[in-house]
């Protein structure tokens, strides 16, 4: 088993990281190669309905190439693909909400209900300096 893309990872995140139509971010702290070598040792629970293997209440799926990616469980956030830009340009902009929501007001797929998940994310991240 491959461990997940970095774009995956929080604090790997860049502006220019892909957004996926479902973005599963592993929030710093997750252990994910501990779940992985669990896994691997066979500690982890493989579910036949779902293809899915659990670990210490995490989901993960495999893709054909034997590259695992997260699915959910504590310390996963699950965003769809325009909460994921909103993250993005937050991460990019520092953390400068009003230079991301400038920087995102004319891209037709954000909505306001984009911003609050990706502002409880970007919480997490390394760049968050607190409320303005």
């Amino acid at each position: 088993m491959k461990p997940p893309n970095s774009r995956h990872n929080l604090n790997n995140i860049r502006p220019k990281s892909p957004a996926k139509d479902r973005n599963t971010v592993v929030l710093p702290g997750t252990d994910v190669a501990a779940d992985l070598e669990g896994i691997s040792a066979g500690r982890g629970t493989w579910v036949d309905e779902t293809s899915r293997y659990e670990i210490n209440g995490r989901t993960y799926a495999v893709e054909s190439t034997g590259t695992v990616f997260p699915v959910s469980g504590p310390g996963l956030v699950n965003l769809s693909r325009s909460e994921y830009k909103v993250l993005k340009q937050l991460i990019g902009a520092d953390g400068d909400i009003g230079a991301a929501r400038d920087a995102l007001r004319r891209d037709p797929s954000i909505r306001d209900a984009d911003w609050p998940t990706a502002l409880e994310v970007f919480k997490y991240h390394k760049s968050y300096k607190g409320e303005a």
